[in-house]
């Protein structure tokens, strides 16, 4: 068999394999989630650049915590994005960001905001939502919670 031969055979069985494991993946149907872990994850995720990725990282967690309701996030908010962490800011689609913020908090989700960006912005820590506790810097805060197990995530 010359080489020009092998290749065309090669290449017409891996086209059946494929064939093969797409038939069978349509066939099955969705894939229900499962639980992760026995032990909750723990997740700490950087909010700082826009409302736009304060609005999509919340939205994540929200569709994590039904996959999984033991996993756990500390929300980290600074830098530009600290506005969702005040009263009466609003979502990019215009509903108020305190809503999902106490959604969470009444699953166990744990939001953190800057004081360094609190000073630097001269925003009143009494204009945070209630679900906010003021932590020294973000970032150090990150790093603290990665030194301690948590995972890191920026949407």
């Amino acid at each position: 068999m010359n080489p020009r031969d092998r290749i065309r055979l090669l290449g017409a069985g891996l086209i059946g394999l494929g064939g093969t494991r797409m038939a069978q993946a349509q066939t099955q149907g969705p894939v229900a989630a499962q639980q992760i872990s026995s032990e909750p994850w723990k997740v700490a995720m950087q909010i700082s650049d826009s409302l736009e990725q304060a609005y999509e990282g919340l939205i994540n967690i929200q569709n994590v915590l039904e996959l999984d309701p033991k996993m756990r996030f500390i929300v980290v908010g600074y830098g530009k994005a600290i506005h969702f962490l005040l009263n009466g800011a609003k979502t990019p689609q215009g509903a108020l960001f305190s809503g999902m913020i106490g959604d969470l908090a009444n699953q166990g989700v744990q939001f953190k905001a800057c004081n360094n960006t609190l000073t630097f912005l001269k925003i009143p820590q009494s204009e945070l939502v209630l679900e906010a506790t003021v932590v020294p810097a973000g970032v150090y805060e990150l790093v603290k919670l990665q030194s301690e197990g948590w995972y890191y995530i920026k949407p």
